[in-house]
């Protein structure tokens, strides 16, 4: 699909005369309440992910901080921080940008959007409960998946009103063409149920034993990770690079392969984070295998994306809403290849057990989804809201706060986690020394996620001072906003 489909498929970009202009207030309007129950739940999750996150960073340099308190230990809160970041913001995210960006392109209002609502807000009463279920001890022991088994079925119910909603906009669209950022956006919803419900059955209902618990959830955390979140990503990455630069994106005719390729090897290099453990030596080789093969994707990635932006750069900077979409597209090559690196078994024999594998999972889950989200959000609400934000600079600093903070995150997990990796080695070295050895990196972690907490709030002040803005204007004027209601 050409830049001209692209803008065929969205109808905002058709023209503006006043029928197609009808066309699009009936689309934002059919799925706005739902964008916005998910967009503020998403960043409410996000606030509360980053105070765990900040409790959890200190606790790592002073352990007997709230250690009074059961519900605050540093097991709990961890759990809760990454439940919250997963299941609270990350999701909640994902289904306000694959819903207004399926129902855009596909040039569809979405019928019943009220569903979407209730199906929002059971979502988030289940993921209330299970954090919860986590704070008073009844939570399962896998990293990523350690809600309560109790809560899946409110997740799948909700999950499926949401999905459904989603493809059957797709299938009614009105265009026969679709584009790259739809093919994602269905990928991530036909995933996402397999393989939680895959790891629910053998994990939860009826777990398996031994190994095969390991070889489970390394299959679940990778696949949800690079299935799920990640397509979501690049979804929103090749809607709205063309869309604001005006600009088709570069050798479009390879996406198809992109897709495919990185949709099978990424999904099969999940046992890389059991290298070295008792399972199958043929299941250890084809993840590496896979791992590697990953070059090709991200080979297609670089094309389309750095091409597309070479010579543009500037001008995508000096928009400060792309500045996070531009940061995001770099940490999710750089963090392809680090996942391709530590495929190797040589340089996985320091990293593993480190912080490295931990500061992997932050490369993709902040550094490149919800940079690329921000971004994403700061377009789309001025576009459903019809109110452009009052401060570009509050949008410049919550950049700089994420983006500094996320540096140093980084540094701190990659440098410190291969330091701790070569200390491992020693066996002259204790293991209390290596722990003491590592406090600088710690406090360097705590550092930043004190910036990544400042930028979060900052970015939740900015959504709910323009949610404000909007009601008290159309507070004012009832008669205007009764005229937009009516029109749209």
């Amino acid at each position: 699909m050409s830049l001209e489909d692209l803008k065929e498929a969205d109808a905002l970009s058709v023209s503006t005369t006043p029928f197609s202009q009808k066309g699009v207030d009936s689309i934002d309007h059919s799925i706005r309440l739902s964008t916005y129950y998910f967009i503020l739940s998403g960043v409410s999750w996000l606030v509360l992910a980053s105070i765990c996150a900040l409790i959890v960073g200190f606790k790592l340099i002073d352990p007997s901080i709230l250690g009074a308190f059961e519900m605050l230990s540093y097991g709990r809160l961890q759990a809760a921080l990454k439940s919250a970041l997963l299941m609270g913001w990350v999701s909640n995210a994902i289904f306000a940008i694959s819903l207004w960006i399926m129902a855009r392109l596909s040039a569809k209002p979405i019928e019943h959007g009220g569903i979407l609502l209730i199906a929002g807000i059971i979502w988030n009463i289940g993921l209330t409960i299970g954090l919860l279920g986590i704070l008073i001890g009844d939570m399962r022991p896998f990293a990523w998946f350690e809600l309560p088994s109790y809560a899946s079925g409110i997740f799948l119910l909700s999950y499926s009103l949401i999905a459904v909603w989603a493809i059957v906009t797709f299938r009614h669209r009105n265009h026969l063409s679709s584009y790259v950022s739809q093919w994602y956006i269905l990928g991530a919803l036909l995933w996402f149920p397999w393989v939680y419900v895959v790891a629910q059955f053998f994990l939860n209902y009826f777990p398996s034993r031994g190994v095969m618990q390991s070889i489970v959830h390394a299959w679940y955390q990778n696949n949800v990770f690079y299935l799920f979140v990640a397509s979501i990503g690049l979804a929103s990455v090749y809607y709205i690079i063309p869309k604001v630069l005006n600009v088709a994106v570069r050798s479009y005719h390879l996406t198809a392969l992109a897709f495919w390729s990185f949709a099978l090897f990424s999904s099969w290099a999940s046992f890389t984070y059991l290298i070295g453990s008792p399972i199958p030596v043929w299941l250890i080789t084809t993840s590496i295998v896979s791992a590697i093969a990953l070059l090709v994707p991200l080979s297609i990635f670089s094309i389309n994306f750095i091409s597309t932006l070479n010579g543009r750069l500037s001008q995508a900077l000096r928009i400060p809403y792309m500045r996070f979409v531009v940061f995001g597209i770099g940490a999710f090559l750089t963090h392809l290849v680090l996942k391709l690196v530590l495929s190797i078994r040589s340089i996985d024999a320091v990293a593993h057990f480190t912080l490295i594998h931990e500061g992997l999972n932050w490369h993709l889950l902040y550094a490149f989804f919800s940079m690329v989200a921000f971004g994403m959000f700061y377009y789309l609400l001025p576009v459903l809201l019809k109110e452009q934000w009052k401060s570009q600079i509050l949008v410049k600093i919550h950049f700089g706060f994420s983006a500094i903070g996320m540096i140093l995150l980084l540094i701190s997990m990659y440098v410190g986690g291969w330091i701790q990796g070569q200390q491992f080695n020693q066996i002259e070295l204790s293991f209390i020394e290596i722990i003491i050895g590592l406090k600088f990196w710690l406090q360097l972690q705590f550092v930043a996620l004190i910036l990544i907490f400042l930028g979060n709030v900052l970015f939740f002040f900015n959504i709910v001072s323009l949610f404000c803005i909007r009601f008290i204007r159309s507070f004012k004027n009832p008669i205007s906003s009764q005229i937009e209601g009516v029109v749209s």
